[in-house]
């Protein structure tokens, strides 16, 4: 009788442990995720990049990673959110606009027409 006592004292133990786990888990996952849509200055991902996790509707005080300003040069996207992104070649998301669905990658806007012209991005 004992044994079976310490065994569920110890099982309710290690139940314990495990969901007080869980929300830490739950809530780094959140954060990784709200940062989720990446453009570069290059095509191919290279050169300077900046990672958006709102909407942004003027790329004019923006720069990228390397220091260059980032409007009107954007040539590459990594869309790691769950939804499309847009993006508009005037601020305010005005003007002509380029999307990428969720989950997807564009290593090169040139094939787009859209290389060089995002002045603003939403859809978060």
């Amino acid at each position: 009788m004992r044994k079976i006592a310490l065994s569920l004292g110890l099982a309710a133990a290690c139940a314990t442990s495990i969901v007080a786990m869980a929300p830490a888990a739950v809530a780094s996952e959140s954060v990784a995720q709200a940062a989720c849509f990446t453009l570069w200055d290059t095509h191919g991902y290279e050169g300077g990049s900046r990672t958006f996790s709102s909407n942004d509707s003027n790329f004019a005080d923006n720069n990228w990673s390397n220091g260059r300003a980032s409007n009107n040069a954007a040539n590459a996207a990594k869309n790691r959110c769950g939804f499309r992104v847009h993006m508009y070649d005037g601020t305010g998301y005005a003007g002509q606009a380029y999307s990428i669905q969720g989950n997807s990658n564009d290593s090169d806007f040139g094939n787009n027409a859209f290389s060089n012209k995002a002045s603003s991005l939403n859809g978060f």
